[in-house]
């Protein structure tokens, strides 16, 4: 197919018209389509009536020259190239209209020369590259607003539901709200459901712009699957459904991934199996797939099984497309913005697999992904024996204990379903991330004369794993209790933990009898059946609770929201800490100058200053005082490095997240 090129001639000697028209007539190869005006003002309505591929401009147009042209054309926005035609070569113009804008220049002379056609194309080719970068630079731009309006949206929808939860939790746990329990237990429920919705939409928006990173690291395998299994089985057996996870090979005793977002398609994947199943089982097995080579590493597969309302076979793909839904299934207003599946198969992308469904209208739906599972020791493969969580696990524990408990697991959800359990026999509980935290925490209470009595330890954590940390207490000559957690279950596992130094061990899931009478051994039942004398003395001289006061801490709430920093200020409160609020930097400021502070808890937008500015001022106040960003903003992690701050909160702040920062 000829190619035609649309070419606008500015020319006012007609003699040099004709011959440029002459000789773009011959021409075959492309194609020309003249176009001819004699001035800059009529160049300009004809650029603007209709599209050029390139204009050849005469540098001497009557009383005005191409400078002046090239100019008009720049402040109207037409970005057509430009080929400046001159009737002899001077070094110093050709300069000056390159610097213009001008794409290049001719003499007329070489309009029948193959420089002449050479010229055109460059032009044509620079052009298109050039309008191709600002096309670039324009999406660029466009993205860059809308992660800035996004992040935006996230704080301000953050900052209302703070208070949401947050009210709403104080209220359950107040005995004066019994009557509407069932109310506040659904605005939990859909606050909490907005609150996942709106991590769907900021998680989408960060893999659109490519922005989505992974933190892998080497996890026990046993011990995540028990966890996750943990997480979703009440969810089932709340719609009266069974949920087995399963393998039917061999799996690795570690595996190197990113524990968050794996359990991130897990749990969407389990969840919407729950939710589409009214009745049966949805079964998770995993099975190992061995590599061919370094061209075919080894797969760990994982099929989600329902036995749910299933879909058709026109609907598969859609369904892992942003914001699609089913229409059937939409009108049985299962909710959800229809990301979940789209989020999934893209972090599943990322760690290095494909997510995928078969289906059967009305039988059930199988989800499948695999991914690397890293380096895998033929040595260390075991089989994935899983317990059931006890159903009893949900019913109120009758023991009535008094004492300090704290709580040590990498994963928040397991931290605090284990802290319900122990608070609900009305144990003080804190909460440690990993190894490095617990240790801290240990040592900081004795320090305090307010120390721990005992230790719930998860085996399997980042930073510094159970064992190490039993290790460093016992080298600070701590003797607080310390019983081990794990999901592992291999032959002689108990006997091994217990040699190492533990005190006792429990398994996951966490079965309720064995969590109370590791509590009744270790803690002081405050009314009750009476334990022996002797065994009573000797728990007593080695746990006796300290006086509360030294765990008091004064604390600064520097937040511009009154809802939200109301609300803090009263969740401190009740946990026992000293709270003032200011709601400026300035008002932070002036506390700062009239008293000295333990923590100051930070939002990051302020009516007059920013959090990091104010952060760098309040370490001139007091150098080792512990800021913590709460924020609906995800924190810059570089510049909270330079002030030194180690943590942040991200929007919706509830109670147990304060009680696990302040302890």
């Amino acid at each position: 197919m000829t190619e035609i090129i649309r070419v606008l001639l500015i020319e006012d000697d007609e003699d040099d018209y004709f011959l440029t028209a002459d000789y773009l007539s011959q021409c075959e190869n492309p194609r020309f389509q003249l176009s001819w005006v004699t001035n800059g003002e009529d160049a300009l309505a004809a650029l603007r009536k209709k599209p050029f591929d390139i204009c050849l401009l005469d540098y001497i147009l009557g009383p005005e020259n191409a400078m002046d042209v090239l100019e008009n054309l720049k402040a109207n926005g037409i970005s057509v190239p430009v080929v400046i035609l001159t009737g002899q070569s001077d070094a110093q113009v050709d300069e000056m209209v390159m610097r213009a804008g001008a794409a290049d220049y001719l003499t007329k002379t070489e309009i029948e020369t193959p420089r002449f056609m050479r010229t055109m194309r460059y032009a044509m080719v620079r052009s298109e590259i050039e309008n191709e970068r600002l096309e670039r630079h324009k999406v660029e731009q466009q993205n860059k607003a809308k992660d800035k309006f996004l992040a935006h949206l996230g704080h301000e929808l953050r900052t209302p539901l703070t208070s949401i939860l947050g009210y709403t939790e104080l209220l359950l746990d107040d005995e004066k709200s019994q009557k509407i329990q069932q109310e506040l237990s659904i605005i939990h429920t859909n606050g909490k459901h907005l609150l996942s919705l709106l991590n769907d939409l900021l998680d989408m928006s960060r893999i659109m712009a490519n922005k989505l990173e992974l933190s892998p690291r080497n996890i026990h395998f046993s011990a995540f699957m028990t966890d996750v299994h943990s997480l979703m089985n009440l969810a089932a057996k709340d719609k009266g459904l069974s949920l087995t996870i399963q393998s039917n090979t061999l799996v690795p005793e570690q595996i190197f991934t990113d524990p968050t977002r794996l359990r991130q398609v897990l749990i969407n994947l389990i969840s919407n199996a729950v939710k589409f199943t009214d009745s049966g089982q949805i079964v998770v097995t995993v099975s190992m797939h061995e590599g061919k080579g370094l061209m075919s590493p080894p797969k760990l597969q994982f099929d989600v099984e329902d036995t749910g309302i299933g879909m058709l076979p026109d609907k598969l793909e859609s369904i892992f497309q942003p914001f699609e839904q089913i229409e059937d299934v939409m009108r049985a207003n299962h909710g959800g913005a229809g990301l979940g599946l789209a989020i999934s198969r893209e972090l599943v992308h990322k760690m290095g697999g494909e997510l995928t469904v078969s289906s059967s209208f009305g039988e059930g739906s199988i989800f499948t992904f695999c991914i690397h599972p890293g380096a895998i020791n033929e040595d260390k493969l075991e089989q994935l024996s899983l317990t059931s969580p006890q159903a009893a696990v949900a019913n109120n524990p009758n023991l009535h204990v008094s004492g300090r408990v704290l709580i040590v697991d990498d994963l928040r959800e397991i931290r605090r379903l284990t802290g319900h359990l122990v608070s609900q026999c009305h144990a003080t509980v804190g909460y440690a991330e990993n190894g490095v935290k617990a240790l801290e925490a240990v040592l900081l209470a004795e320090k305090e004369n307010h120390p721990y009595h005992l230790v719930l330890m998860d085996i399997h954590m980042p930073v510094m794993n159970g064992i190490d940390a039993l290790n460093a207490l016992r080298r600070h000559n701590s003797n607080v209790a310390v019983v081990a957690i794990t999901a592992a279950s291999r032959k002689g596992l108990k006997q091994s933990l217990l040699d190492q130094g533990f005190d006792d061990v429990i398994g996951k899931p966490i079965d309720k009898a064995e969590l109370l009478t590791v509590l009744d051994k270790y803690l002081i039942r405050t009314y009750g059946p009476t334990i022996e004398t002797n065994e009573r003395d000797s728990v007593l001289h080695r746990h006796l609770p300290k006086d509360d006061a030294n765990q008091r801490k004064k604390i600064l709430v520097v937040e511009d929201d009154y809802d939200a920093s109301e609300l803090m200020q009263l969740l401190l409160t009740h946990q026992g800490h000293d709270v003032l609020v200011a709601h400026t930097g300035n008002e932070a400021v002036q506390s700062l100058k009239e008293s000295s502070f333990d923590y100051v808890l930070l939002d990051l937008t302020l009516p007059d200053t920013d959090g990091y500015s104010l952060a760098e001022e309040i370490k001139t106040f007091q150098g080792d005082i512990c800021i913590v960003i709460v924020s609906g903003y995800e924190p810059d992690k570089e510049r909270m490095s330079q002030l030194g701050i180690e943590e942040a909160l991200i929007k919706p702040v509830s109670k147990e997240m304060l009680a696990n920062l302040i302890d």
